[in-house]
């Protein structure tokens, strides 16, 4: 769905571009490549704004999890100072 909204803004935007390279530009080859640049720029932008938006659900995901924050500290040798590291810990003792 936030994809979807991101795609229609990509083209709203471009599609004004384009608008405004054939209302303005006269030059046949100029406008043609002109057009081109803004086709490649929107398929540039769709991809990298699904890149972007698969990235941070994919981070809001692991960040969401009870155990991330063991798994972190436990990676990083500072387990004894996360509180829910420690607490499992002494239970299993």
């Amino acid at each position: 769905m936030i994809k979807s909204i991101a795609h229609d803004a990509v083209d709203a935007v471009q599609k004004g571009k384009l608008k405004f390279v054939d209302t303005f530009v006269k030059h046949e080859a100029l406008a043609e490549a002109m057009e081109k640049f803004v086709i490649a720029q929107s398929q540039y932008t769709k991809q990298a704004l699904d890149t972007g938006i698969d990235c941070f659900l994919d981070f809001s995901t692991l960040f969401s999890k009870k155990e991330f924050a063991k798994e972190v500290a436990t990676a990083y040798g500072l387990d004894k100072f996360v509180p829910a590291a420690t607490a499992k810990a002494k239970k299993a003792k």
